[in-house]
């Protein structure tokens, strides 16, 4: 059974990366304090956890506040894990892995494909993230993994904001077309076509979030 601390960090992450929480939206313990009923402890306990993973930040003398995001950080959040997730398939070209992996994905573009056509876009989001994650699993490298678990958190919130159905009919194309290549066994190609997929999200990124910052203004 979960602790108490773990009951509040999940709660609070799905809270951020889901936006509930606005990014630059402050957290005090007494908010947290009064909304879980518990004492101090298992609430700094989550906190401290929320920002290992960098969704939140520490400001002295103002508490804890939702991480905010400049224009270089998503250029750079988006060009590193670019990066992860092409040696990432690089990593995944064992004979051994390759079949398992393109079942795998095959039933990920499936799944997501049936979702968009029922227009379940929380569901298609899902399977979305899975098909980036899937890679990692058969990459089998536990270095890899672990340096993209501290930035995929941040990735979570920004595709909350700019998955619209403007962007995500493209971004499920290109996820079409990197399984293709793998398909063709071209690693090479998948790569570099998962670092182009990352760039153009990364434009829809930067986008979505001056919207949001400017709506927060008007606000």
């Amino acid at each position: 059974m979960a602790t108490l601390s773990e009951q509040i960090y999940e709660e609070l992450y799905h809270d951020i990366t889901d936006q509930r929480l606005k990014c630059g939206q402050k957290l005090t313990l007494k908010m947290l304090k009064d909304r879980f009923g518990v004492s101090h402890t298992p609430i700094r306990e989550a906190l401290t956890r929320l920002s290992e993973n960098g969704l939140v930040t520490y400001y002295s003398n103002c508490g804890v506040t939702v991480t905010e995001f400049s224009e270089a950080d998503i250029q750079q959040i988006f060009q590193f894990i670019g990066e992860l997730d092409a040696i990432a398939i690089e990593f995944c070209r064992n004979s051994f892995s390759k079949a398992p992996l393109l079942y795998e994905l095959e039933q990920i573009i499936e799944s997501g494909n049936r979702l968009l056509m029922e227009n379940k876009i929380s569901q298609w989001k899902n399977y979305s993230e899975e098909f980036h994650t899937t890679f990692y699993k058969y990459a089998q490298n536990r270095y890899l993994n672990d340096a993209a678990k501290r930035v995929r958190a941040k990735i979570e919130v920004l595709s909350c904001m700019y998955y619209q159905p403007s962007n995500i009919s493209e971004i499920n194309r290109n996820h079409e077309i990197i399984y293709h290549a793998i398909r063709e066994n071209d690693f090479e190609k998948a790569a570099e076509l998962m670092r182009r997929h990352l760039q153009f999200d990364m434009v829809y990124a930067l986008n979505a979030y001056k919207e949001q910052q400017t709506e927060s203004l008007l606000i």
